[in-house]
């Protein structure tokens, strides 16, 4: 056997378990089409709210104190979306944020939800929301912001009772270059992941690479703000790394979009590291991860293919002017355009149980739950409205 011969050998020995990998779980996604998708409902009563004045909602976070549910909606996803690589010419419509009492089902939708306004907040036209989280101790609400000038994470105080958010600042730094969630760990201090290495902005192609071939290239970076100093080190690195969730003092979770898996970590403190421990293996693809009752929520995409299909066409689908100007293909495709909904929560005591796997509300991105209330919520990235159940 020739040199050449041998090192083919090695190599495609070394390459093997990555290929077999990719191919079981691309396999599986095949399997997951929305016209061959095996449906799932253990979610009891459900209903799709507020199709008509919100859509395109990628991140839920409960207040439970006061029973409201934080909502960020950006229909202008539809034309710019700097992870998928959606960037289509024309004025963008900024994002919003909302308010949710869902303590009470017999609340009229009127007043169930309402806008948040803000404050001082001159970029407000250029907003385009991916994960939040919010400390309550010093109502400080972050907003990660895929903003056309350039992604960047916003800081609000949030005033809960008048439902205005004041701007008090904007973090930005060279580590953190493709932010999607985020997890507080103190006043000052949380991690953040980025997704992906390269940005579709900057190569189209290289980003798409790195979304199917799934090499360890994303980060979760440890941020520490000092005054308007802001410290920032890599503390893990893996394949598209989006939803991001602190168990407890030790665990980290982390959603590992294109490897099909939730990865979680061991993390210690001063200095900030975590430590790979194991992955929970999956059916779909996750996006953002939530805590309810000490259980892990679990939302995301079944079938990847059709995900992308549905997410390039909403703004002629959801725009009479572009529908009327379409194809007659598109304009037969955009009445029966499917995309798929996977949920499930896990425990390391109970296992991993879906709750919900359908087409009916599309692409979920978020799931949450009030668990003492039982009721839950699921944010749809290119959804219209969000899906609420009551246990």
């Amino acid at each position: 056997m020739g040199i050449s011969s041998i090192l083919f050998v090695l190599a495609l020995a070394a390459l093997s378990p990555f290929l077999y990998e990719r191919w079981q779980l691309f396999s599986t996604l095949h399997a997951n089409a929305p016209d061959r998708l095996a449906k799932v409902n253990n979610l009891g009563s459900h209903q799709i709210k507020f199709s008509d004045r919100i859509r395109s909602c990628e991140d839920v976070l409960l207040l439970e104190a006061q029973g409201l549910a934080l909502i960020a909606c950006d229909p202008g996803r539809e034309r710019w979306n700097t992870v998928m690589g959606i960037f289509r010419p024309g004025p963008v419509t900024s994002a919003r944020l909302y308010a949710y009492d869902y303590q009470a089902a017999g609340i009229p939708d009127a007043e169930a939800l309402k806008n948040i306004e803000f404050a001082n907040f001159s970029a407000g036209a250029d907003l385009h929301t991916l994960g939040m989280a919010y400390n309550p101790k010093t109502s400080t609400l972050y907003v990660i912001n895929h903003a056309q000038a350039g992604s960047r994470i916003e800081m609000f105080k949030l005033d809960v009772g008048a439902l205005v958010a004041t701007h008090v600042g904007t973090i930005q730094h060279p580590l953190i270059h493709t932010p999607n969630a985020l997890a507080l760990l103190d006043d000052d201090e949380f991690y953040v992941t980025n997704d992906h290495f390269f940005t579709a902005g900057r190569s189209r192609m290289l980003s798409q690479l790195e979304t199917f071939l799934a090499p360890p290239a994303a980060t979760v970076v440890h941020v520490k703000l000092h005054g308007g100093q802001v410290e920032a080190k890599v503390v893990a690195r893996m394949p598209y790394a989006n939803g991001i969730e602190v168990i407890n003092s030790t665990t980290v979770a982390v959603a590992s979009t294109t490897r099909g898996a939730v990865y979680l970590y061991t993390a210690t403190q001063s200095p900030a590291t975590l430590q790979y421990h194991s992955q929970l293996r999956l059916p779909f693809l996750p996006d953002n991860l939530s805590l309810s009752g000490g259980k892990l929520m679990i939302a995301g995409h079944a079938h990847i293919t059709s995900l992308f299909k549905f997410a390039k066409t909403r703004y002629i689908c959801n725009d009479p002017e572009e529908l009327a100007k379409a194809t007659a293909e598109m304009k037969d495709y955009c009445p029966r355009a499917a995309a798929t909904s996977w949920v499930s929560e896990w425990s390391e005591a109970d296992g991993l149980k879906h709750l919900y796997v359908d087409t009916e509300y599309p692409t979920s991105a978020t799931a949450t739950k009030d668990a003492a209330r039982g009721v839950g919520i699921i944010a749809g990235l290119y959804a219209k409205g969000i899906l609420v159940w009551r246990e």
